[in-house]
């Protein structure tokens, strides 16, 4: 006993002290984050600890910028947690940011959900030259099949007719499209992937369409994470982070089992597919950084950019169709100019076409799927517009601020396709339209997205017409925000024109 007491008296000095210089650390921290640098952005009134999260809280970020801009004008800063978070408005900033001086504008951010669930690996939550690298190879082994090529035109137009039979099924029945649509856009990726495309009915790929969805509204809660990291050892699952493992973990094993299937078959000299390009990448070696992992997460990448922006998107048509027949008879008359015949319209057409790649362009806008990108980090401070910007600091670039901007678009909350043509009804003003970003780290599937939007919407107007429910006023245009802008679920009915 005699032993312990005499230890007891020599730790406790210790202990106090380093307790005092843990409390005084923690004080010295509290009050620095409770003033504002002199030299940063302008921005909103904030909490110490938490900062402005409590204010965001109670409206969506998106809703809580539009505010803050208006009051402190296009480069506003915010205390979220533990981070400063630069907000960079406008069509200009952003180009000047993101296009001129993307060298610096372009990492990643050091938080929860590229530490912990994109593991910085992967063409989303990597950054610097292992990016550089990872991006170069993806498209150069995409382009091998079709990827942002006329080629690939055939593999949309088959997926079309599949989707185009679905609906037709219906009979003008009332019907949902939610996990459908996500299929049949899933559907092309998987020809460039996996070398296949899966019925609509088979149970295992609408099961993993339906935890992809729910990895991606999960993965909204896990916001509060990345400001407030130490949160992540409360006790449950409050802020999902679990859950977004677990859903990652089963869309992973998905593709990992689809890589077993390519390994037993595997040939150099017969190259089909993604998969077999990243084989054929891993087996030559020569210092290359692509590892099964690697592939797993790109592919991963490829399903959430290339599914879920492209289905959304088709949502939101087919909602604003709804809400807008006149514009849908637009579309038809002048598709009926071009052919009176029942034949899928091709790219080939798209020249004659003006106002209905006018529609795909006010879709794209008016549907504002990405409102705030993805989010762009500072590995040192960068001094920009006069202000600077911390090292470790969050950069958000707003595309809500140009997309709904009133200055660029007049009446943003109406669907106006005539806003991108000119006096002779010639596309115009596209260049105003970021909805795939800006910069280097822009959507990379941008020219993909852009073909299947046209077919499919073309196919879907040339074949139907697209009706409220009966005796129903059209379905709510209602935004549900997660990492994207979804349109609230809805049911419809159509009318078939030929």
């Amino acid at each position: 006993m005699k032993v312990i007491s005499v230890f007891l008296q020599c730790i406790q000095p210790t202990y106090y002290v380093s307790a005092l210089l843990i409390l005084i650390v923690s004080l010295c921290y509290t009050v620095l984050r409770w003033r504002r640098p002199h030299d940063l952005p302008p921005g909103p009134k904030f909490y110490p600890i938490i900062g402005n999260m409590r204010t965001v809280g109670h409206k969506t970020l998106v809703g809580a910028f539009r505010d803050w801009r208006k009051e402190f004008g296009d480069i506003f800063s915010l205390s979220l947690g533990t981070k400063w978070v630069i907000v960079i408005c406008g069509l200009d900033n952003l180009k000047e940011a993101f296009v001129e001086r993307d060298a610096v504008f372009s990492d990643r951010p050091d938080l929860f959900v590229n530490r912990y669930i994109n593991e910085r690996r992967g063409i989303i939550g990597s950054d610097g030259e292992k990016w550089k690298e990872l991006k170069r190879f993806t498209l150069r082994a995409l382009r091998e099949f079709g990827f942002g090529k006329k080629s690939l035109e055939e593999n949309i137009q088959e997926e079309v007719k599949f989707f185009l039979d679905f609906i037709d099924e219906t009979n003008g029945d009332n019907f949902s499209l939610d996990e459908t649509v996500n299929v049949s856009i899933s559907n092309i990726i998987c020809s460039i992937v996996f070398g296949k495309r899966y019925d609509y009915h088979d149970r295992t790929f609408v099961k993993l369409m339906t935890i992809l969805d729910d990895y991606i509204s999960n993965s909204t809660l896990t916001t509060t994470l990345n400001f407030i990291p130490i949160l992540r050892h409360m006790p449950g699952d409050i802020f999902s982070a679990k859950k977004v493992l677990s859903n990652q973990k089963e869309i992973e094993d998905f593709i990992q089992a689809r890589i077993n299937e390519h390994k037993i078959c595997f040939e150099s000299s017969n190259i089909t597919d993604f998969i077999d390009a990243c084989l054929r990448e891993m087996e030559t070696g020569n210092g290359t950084i692509i590892t099964e992992t690697e592939i797993r997460k790109i592919i991963r990448d490829l399903f959430i950019a290339g599914t879920q922006t492209t289905a959304t998107c088709i949502k939101w048509f087919i909602l604003y169709m709804i809400h807008y027949p006149n514009i849908q008879e637009k579309m038809w008359r002048e598709i009926e100019s071009v052919t009176s015949s029942n034949r899928l319209l091709s790219l080939n057409d798209r020249p004659k076409l003006q106002y209905c790649q006018a529609v795909v362009d006010e879709t794209l806008r008016i549907s504002n799927t990405a409102p705030l990108s993805v989010l762009h980090g500072a590995l040192h401070d960068i001094l920009f517009k006069g202000f600077r910007i911390p090292k470790g600091s969050v950069i958000v670039p707003n595309l809500d601020s140009v997309l709904m901007d009133e200055q660029v678009f007049s009446y943003p909350e109406k669907f106006n396709p005539e806003r991108f043509l000119d006096e002779n009804g010639l596309l115009y003003g596209t260049e105003k339209n970021v909805a795939f970003s800006v910069g280097r780290r822009a959507c990379m599937g941008e020219s993909l997205a852009r073909m299947e939007l046209f077919l499919y919407f073309t196919a879907l107007v040339q074949r139907f017409k697209f009706l409220p429910v009966c005796g129903e006023d059209p379905p709510k245009i209602k935004r549900i925000l997660g990492l994207q802008f979804i349109p609230a679920p809805f049911m419809l009915r159509v009318v078939r024109r030929c």
